[in-house]
């Protein structure tokens, strides 16, 4: 793990938000200088999920849950047991989070069944996918070198700046490469999920110091319609990718007041940016107020 540093981190959904709107991005990463918002009031708002959000959650924590259990006893996988684990799992969200669409009363209640229905697709298009044959199968002896869902924040550096690019699961292939999968249950986006991918490589490329040509990322869509997308990348293609990260960190240094200390300008220098996006931002009644 790196020695702790105060100075902003690069990642895809960073920049993200930060392009999508400045007000969010203060209010998600800058909450403690807010002067006029109490810091309890937009904590709680950030907490919000979301249907979307919870799909996402509970399916990769239930397929990170059973890759550790593969890890450490490898008798065969009850996947109806699986089933009931994530179905259990839902409840538990419906009793302790807030949706933020029943918050902002844009549905009246929650689908329990129906979450429970569509997390259910996702985890049925895993187990039917190669990838969970090949893992309880030709993978398992080199399990012990499984990375799944690392607990620090997948913390790079990329061409001497500061990147985050946390994988789901990373694991040695027998012919030599690595291989990166990528859970996703939402729509496919593949210009958008191939910018992940790139820094997936360049995450490999910086741990494990291997060659780009010798990682595999594949973004595996869970939903319906089941589908994958595997990219490979050229060392000028990374390098070039590098180049558009030091430029979008530039931009995000320019909200700083003290780059090397992580304060930002004030909350006036971070627009309202409404872009069609403000029935999904948990920080809508900051907004409109």
């Amino acid at each position: 793990m790196r020695p702790f540093t105060s100075i902003l981190g690069w990642s895809v959904s960073r920049y993200e938000k930060f392009d999508q709107c400045k007000r969010r991005y203060y209010y998600d990463y800058y909450a403690k200088y807010d002067r006029d918002i109490p810091l309890r009031k937009i904590a709680f708002l950030k907490s919000l999920t979301s249907t979307h959000l919870e799909i996402g959650h509970l399916t990769h924590d239930t397929i990170a849950a059973l890759l550790h259990r593969l890890r450490k006893n490898t008798s065969p996988i009850d996947t109806e047991k699986v089933l009931h684990y994530s179905s259990s799992q839902v409840d538990r969200a419906m009793e302790s989070k807030i949706f933020l669409e029943v918050y902002y009363n844009q549905q009246e209640k929650i689908d329990a069944d129906d979450l429970k229905d569509r997390v259910g697709i996702c985890l049925k298009n895993f187990f039917a996918s190669r990838w969970y044959q090949w893992l309880i199968g030709e993978a398992l002896p080199r399990r012990s070198s499984w990375v799944i869902e690392p607990k620090d924040y997948g913390e790079v550096r990329i061409n001497g700046l500061k990147a985050y690019c946390k994988v789901d699961f990373l694991f040695p292939a027998i012919e030599g490469k690595f291989y990166i999968l990528d859970w996703k249950t939402g729509k496919a986006d593949h210009p958008r999920h191939r910018r992940q991918m790139m820094g997936y490589v360049l995450y490999a490329r910086d741990i494990f110091n291997v060659a780009a040509d010798e990682v595999r990322p594949v973004i595996v869509y869970l939903g319906e319609p089941y589908e994958e997308m595997e990219n490979s990348f050229s060392e000028s293609e990374l390098d070039e990718f590098a180049g558009q990260i030091a430029k979008e960190t530039q931009e995000m240094y320019r909200y700083c007041e003290n780059i090397e200390e992580n304060i930002p300008r004030p909350k006036s220098f971070f627009p309202k940016q409404a872009r069609g996006l403000c029935a999904y931002c948990n920080y809508w009644e900051l907004c409109e107020s």
